[in-house]
């Protein structure tokens, strides 16, 4: 019984030593809260597992072009209300060079499959298994959308809650500009 305790005490440990490490070594407050000042700020790192497809993609590989980035869960209310809206300004936006990556945050990667199926979703989505990225994105909830630039900034608007197709086109054609 007392290994178990002395056990149980050193995973606890470990955790707020983890906890504390993180929040140490973050760079401050989330890309949203910045992009809600109206800042534009460089795009965080974001290399994740392909959701429909294989291998990882980086968002660095999309460079030079304008990316909109769509947070969403499979379970998500809301996201399911915009999928076929994204999907289509995707297809519509992509003449253009507007790439859309899709970040599905803390699902099974069969039910975030499942979603892109029935919502017809075929732009590059990567999984976040365990929404590591919602701390750097400062991500508070699903769907969130951002727009970044072609030079690699994170440039407002920021889309919280559902995306409506005008917000959409609203926050690409901005990103086109800056």
């Amino acid at each position: 019984m007392r290994a178990l305790r002395a056990a149980a005490v050193a995973a606890v440990l470990s955790l707020l030593g983890l906890l504390v490490w993180d929040l140490v070594h973050q760079s401050g407050p989330g890309v949203a809260t910045k992009i809600d000042q109206g800042k534009a700020v460089p795009a965080p790192l974001l290399e994740l597992p392909r959701l429909n497809g294989e291998g990882k993609l980086s968002l660095a590989s999309l460079r030079g072009k304008v990316v909109v980035i769509n947070f969403w869960q499979s379970t998500c209310y809301p996201c399911k209300l915009e999928a076929r809206d994204v999907a289509e300004a995707s297809r519509e936006w992509a003449a253009k060079g507007v790439v859309f990556l899709g970040v599905d945050a803390q699902d099974l990667k069969s039910a975030g499959r499942a979603y892109l199926e029935h919502y017809k979703v075929t732009y590059p989505n990567v999984r976040d298994a365990i929404g590591k990225t919602w701390t750097t994105w400062g991500v508070t909830g699903v769907p969130e959308t951002f727009f970044i630039d072609k030079r690699g900034r994170v440039v407002p608007p920021h889309i919280t809650g559902q995306a409506s197709r005008k917000k959409i086109d609203e926050g690409i054609r901005r990103a086109l500009r800056s």
